[in-house]
């Protein structure tokens, strides 16, 4: 076999081989966005009146932290809404949902906890730690995965900022 004939074929080869990483590649990142945007326009009531264990507070928003037992990170984001907590307008408020019935971290007053198995698996959000918005119905209205203190942080900082455009 002729060197020229050997290096296309290699070549080709390593061109299949790279189309086939990409494609892999490109699955993954939208099953990772599909992930992401699940459980966006869920109700988490079964009536406008009715509230979602604690999760719907009428005439506010509720920024929702889910947790779980086994989360390594879920302390440090914790320890960063804690900060948040203090400085929120009267309407917007921050809640755990736990799966931990044991849930026992100090937190301020200001949040509330909630320790409702069912509550945590209605939420459908398949990663932890998540970020949700819930509306005074019991819509979610945002989720997001938060790796750290920081990235809550982000989240609600640029929430905010959204929040004092929209009102001027």
């Amino acid at each position: 076999m002729e060197p020229l004939t050997a290096a296309v074929i290699i070549l080709s080869i390593l061109v299949i081989l790279l189309f086939a990483a990409g494609a892999g590649l490109y699955r993954r990142v939208r099953e990772l966005e599909l992930a992401t945007y699940s459980g966006v326009g869920v109700r988490l009531t079964a009536g406008p009146d009715t509230q979602a264990n604690g999760l719907a507070v009428p005439g506010g928003t509720t920024m929702v932290i889910k947790v779980n037992r086994r989360c390594p990170i879920c302390d440090d984001v914790l320890l960063a809404a804690a900060k948040l907590a203090t400085d929120l307008p009267p309407d917007l408020s921050f809640a755990v949902l736990s799966d931990d019935p044991g849930f026992d971290k100090p937190l301020p007053d200001a949040i509330r906890v909630i320790k409702d198995p069912a509550t945590w698996r209605a939420t459908g959000v398949p990663y932890t730690p998540a970020f949700l918005v819930v509306d005074e119905n019991g819509v979610v209205g945002f989720t997001s995965p938060v790796g750290s203190g920081e990235a809550l942080m982000e989240i609600v900082e640029r929430a905010l900022a959204n929040r004092k455009e929209k009102q001027l």
